[in-house]
């Protein structure tokens, strides 16, 4: 008896998460473990940068970082918490799996910079178009 092609995916899939299973056979753990060690090395991070600050200040309240502050700068594409800088770079290296080391991402990054400046130097400063949602589009209906 023939198989219909649909059937012949079917069991293919099957045979390829058992392969999978034996492979990684507990895929769901690993991803925990890792979510918890890039945890571990931002709350580290942020633990570092509130001894640094109350290593310097004297007679102050120290205001210190807070997880939740370098979050939102990572986010929001801020460093209102001195920290997002080098908490990005955890995220991006985290993000790569080993694929790519710190220097190659600092020279993605200068060329990413080096680019957008170019562009903006070639359009002109008096040539602002305003953004699409400030835009009127008249009601007909």
């Amino acid at each position: 008896m023939a198989l219909s092609n649909a059937e012949r995916q079917r069991r293919h899939r099957e045979r390829q998460k058992q392969k999978l299973a034996v492979a990684a056979p507990d895929l769901g753990t690993q991803y925990e473990n890792v979510g918890a060690d890039l945890r571990n090395k931002l709350y580290a991070l942020v633990d570092d940068e509130n001894a640094r600050r109350e290593r310097y200040v004297t007679g102050k309240p120290v205001a210190k970082t807070d997880f939740r502050r370098v979050i939102l700068d990572i986010a929001l594409n801020e460093n209102r918490s001195g920290i997002a800088d080098a908490a990005r770079m955890v995220l991006i290296q985290a993000l790569c799996m080993g694929e790519s080391s710190e220097k190659e991402i600092i020279e993605a990054r200068r060329q990413k910079h080096a680019h957008l400046e170019q562009t903006t130097e070639k359009r002109p400063r008096e040539q602002v178009a305003p953004l699409a949602h400030y835009l009127r589009v008249p009601n007909f209906g």
